[in-house]
Order: C-alpha cells, then sequence, then structure tokens
C-alpha cells in the first residue's frame, strides 16, 4: 500500500522541528559566551577570610573590603562601577600561590557562568601574597552569577563527592602536617636540652679529672 505523498514533507517537517529542538537544548546547555576584562591590578588583604572566596562585586566598598592597592607603579585601569561590575575567585590561604585561571564565562537565562580551574600543583608567575582572578563585566549583564570549579579538561569540580573527599583529605593532611611541625619543634627542644646536659658532664668530668690530679700532686709532695 502506497502511502499519500503529504506524508513525506509532514516527516520532513517533524525531523526538522525535533533537529531544531535538539539545537535549542544544546545552546541553552552550552550559553553565550560573555566578553569580559581581566583585572589583576589588586592584592587580597591580608585579613581576608581564609577559604575559596567567590565574588559578585558591584561598588568600590565591596571591592575595598577585599582587595587593596597592588604595588604596580603607573596607570592603573579604574573600574567604572555605573557601567560595570567585577567577578573574582580568591584561592584558600593554605594554598594561596596556587595558579588560579578563567576557562569560561557564558549567559544561561537571567544568569551568568563563571569556569575557573586552581591548580595547587602550579605556582602563578607573580608577585601577589594570595592569588585571585578577576573580571570586569558590563553591566548589561545579568549580575546573578553561579561559579563552577573545572578539572583542566572542563568537567565540573563543585559539589562532586570525589572532590569533596579529597578536600577533607587535604584538610586532614595539613592539620597532621602542622601536628608533625610541633612535634619537631618539641625534639629540637629537647635535643637542645640533652645538649646541653652533655656538655654539662663534660664539664663536670674535666673538673673531676683536675681534682684528681691535683690530689695525685699532694700526695707526692
Amino acid at each position: 500500500m502506497k502511502r499519500p505523498m503529504i506524508f513525506r514533507p509532514f516527516v520532513a517537517l517533524m525531523v526538522i522541528m525535533l533537529l531544531s529542538c535538539f539545537t535549542l537544548n544544546a545552546s541553552a546547555q552550552s550559553g553565550e559566551d560573555v566578553s569580559y576584562e581581566n583585572y589583576g591590578n589588586a592584592s587580597v588583604l591580608k585579613d581576608a577570610k581564609g577559604g575559596t572566596l567567590t565574588l559578585v562585586i558591584k561598588n568600590k566598598k565591596e571591592m575595598d573590603r577585599v582587595f587593596g592597592p597592588s604595588g604596580f607603579i603607573g596607570p592603573s585601569r579604574m573600574i567604572n562601577f555605573d557601567n560595570e561590575f567585577v567577578i573574582a575567585v580568591v584561592v584558600p590561604k593554605n594554598i594561596a600561590e596556587a595558579t588560579i585561571e578563567p576557562v569560561s564565562l557564558k549567559r544561561k537565562g537571567n544568569k551568568l557562568v563563571f569556569s575557573y580551574t586552581i591548580d595547587a600543583s602550579k605556582k602563578a608567575n607573580n608577585n601577589k601574597d594570595r592569588n585571585f582572578v578577576a573580571l570586569i563585566v558590563d553591566r548589561n549583564e545579568p549580575m546573578k552569577v553561579d561559579f563552577q570549579e573545572v578539572s583542566s579538561n572542563g568537567a565540573v569540580l563543585n559539589d562532586s563527592k570525589d572532590v569533596n573527599e579529597l578536600r577533607k583529605q587535604v584538610k586532614y593532611l595539613s592539620s597532621e602536617n602542622e601536628e608533625l611541625k610541633k612535634n619537631v619543634q618539641g625534639l629540637l627542644e629537647e635535643n637542645q636540652k640533652l645538649e646541653a646536659q652533655r656538655l654539662y658532664y663534660i664539664n663536670a668530668v674535666k673538673e673531676l679529672e683536675a681534682e684528681i690530679e691535683n690530689l695525685k700532686k699532694q700526695m707526692h709532695r
């Protein structure tokens, strides 16, 4: 039995609609790239909180709570908070010199998604006491931001059970390291005491030997 000719264009139309849906879904998942400008002319204040800081900074007062001026001498890029805002991530104090790099900034609906990577095995080539990445973004973009730490291959690490376990291990090993440092310091202090006692006994033996020599001389007179 032959199908009516109208069936073929109908099937073609359905295929096109399905492909369009898949394309739209893929676009929604990937998001649209948002332009930004890297900002590095600052330094993290020493009294800033210790963990990873994820910040959406909308005015100078908020900026000054975390960042101070850098040691750079020369013309500096002023941020116009009337037209711009800042998205920033600061690495934790315990890995202050770790390399941090932006991966992507995308618009997804009414929010931005900022993906970045932190590599504690590499040290950034700069003079910052604590490394960070800061992006200057146009204020026309959404100010609601989701932060995603990703691996070098782009896999999302946030809320990952494995990463949370690794962070617990790092915390545990850090505390163990501090305890070992205290024990080593204790052993060094104990060693200094023992060395002082050894020198005391050596001197005491020398004094006794000198007294014995004196007694021998007196006996021979």
